[in-house]
């Protein structure tokens, strides 16, 4: 039996559905009459026919359930056009979602969330994954880019620049460029044991490659893979040179091909990626001068730099392949080449101070930072700026007298000539 009271509070009146099952004595508590006597007929109903579950459930439970149902329906609904299909056997299947189902696949994407609002996961996800994104390998976007550039007609500097940084990063994500998270990028740069002017040209090339991503729908254009990394700015680093003796003892501890490079440096201020681009035939097709092709020169200029006394008498003796580079290896071995000559003559390594000393000595020799500057590929204003005083007179004319006497013997040579 299933019987109804009217109860008062201070906050008003309710009514209690008071009920048995077995011999526990159950209430329901409602503010409104007609919700008690619903209540009240429906478990007097299922009393009778002897659903004991059914008892169980309340009116609460009911309608959360009915609600939640209907959810599930409208969401079966707005991905199908319609409410079940019709199988070749006649049969009829029909789209649903159990519950259960529903409530285990929330239960497990919560502990995996450990507390982030499953909302925000999902348009995380839309955001990486989103409609019209398409699947890319990023070492195959890498490609992609380099070809397209190379297409366009770039400098052979830029794409040379482009696939050594873009290659390191692709070699760090082995993965879809939409799989790579911000927080990814910013550990990446972490690892890079870098100068300012270095990481920030990586930014620059990493920045190119990421709207180049989303120009193809690879990565969605409301991600910003480097919203956790900052521009450095790098305190500007006084110019190092080499002395005449260390240079001496740098040739000494030098291979023949490396010792070549070394001399293209110090006496024709040739950059490391230009020594590294140049054929012999860059030096053979103006008899007296190298020649520097606008797209193997830092600045896209073609430059031509005349071959002094001493530089002349390395190149004599220098070992070479017709039409072949003068360095003939990686890049990599190139500076650990450099080093171990170094490291050998127990001279400290200096950045770029080959290229530096010969500026430097250049200018202190001829005194005319116009020509110094043509000859070097940069500005007069730089080379006033960082390179004046740094030598004198003599050590410039001790400097341009170092030459081999024989390939293993490196002695200073007298009847030098400036080319002035």
């Amino acid at each position: 039996m299933v019987k109804i009271y009217r109860d008062r509070k201070p906050e008003g009146t309710y009514y209690r559905v008071v009920y048995y099952l077995g011999s526990k004595r159950l209430r329901l508590n409602f503010s409104d009459f007609e919700d008690a006597k619903t209540e009240a007929e429906a478990k007097a109903s299922q009393l009778s026919r002897g659903d004991m579950d059914a008892v169980q459930v309340s009116k609460k439970d009911r309608d959360e359930l009915g609600s939640a149902r209907e959810v599930i329906r409208e969401l079966l609904r707005e991905e199908s056009s319609v409410d079940s299909l019709i199988l070749p056997d006649g049969g009829e299947k029909r789209f649903d979602l159990p519950l259960d189902t529903v409530a285990r696949e929330y239960a497990d994407a919560r502990r995996l969330l450990n507390g982030v609002p499953l909302i925000e996961a999902v348009r995380f996800y839309w955001r990486h994954h989103g409609k019209g994104l398409k699947r890319k390998n990023v070492a195959l976007a890498v490609d992609e880019m380099i070809e397209r550039k190379t297409t366009k007609g770039v400098s052979e500097l830029y794409l040379a620049d482009l696939r050594y940084r873009l290659g390191v990063f692709s070699q760090a994500f082995h993965c879809d460029v939409n799989a790579i998270t911000p927080d990814d990028v910013a550990t990446f740069f972490d690892g890079l044991k870098l100068s300012p002017r270095s990481y920030n040209n990586f930014l620059y090339a990493l920045r190119t490659f990421f709207r180049f991503a989303q120009k193809h729908d690879w990565l969605s254009k409301e991600v910003d893979l480097l919203s956790r990394v900052e521009k450095r700015n790098g305190k500007p680093t006084p110019v190092e040179i080499f002395t005449p003796s260390e240079l001496s003892e740098l040739l000494k501890q030098a291979s023949p091909q490396i010792a070549t490079c070394i001399a293209l440096a110090a006496s024709a201020g040739l950059r490391a990626e230009e020594i590294l681009r140049l054929d012999w035939a860059d030096i053979e097709r103006h008899p007296g001068f190298i020649e520097i092709a606008a797209h193997k020169a830092k600045t896209a200029t073609r430059r031509t730099v005349p071959v002094l006394d001493n530089l002349a008498r390395w190149l004599a003796v220098a070992p070479r392949k017709e039409n072949a580079r003068v360095w003939l290896h990686s890049k990599a071995w190139f500076f650990e080449s450099l080093r171990d000559a170094a490291k050998d003559g127990e001279i400290k390594w200096k950045q770029n101070a080959l290229r530096h000393s010969f500026i430097s000595y250049r200018l202190a020799e001829i005194q005319d930072v116009n020509r110094v500057a043509l000859e070097a590929g940069n500005s007069p204003q730089m080379i006033f700026r960082h390179y004046r005083e740094l030598a004198t007179p003599g050590q410039a004319k001790t400097w341009f007298l170092i030459a081999p006497e024989t390939a293993a013997n490196v002695v200073p040579l007298q009847g030098h000539s400036s080319s002035k």
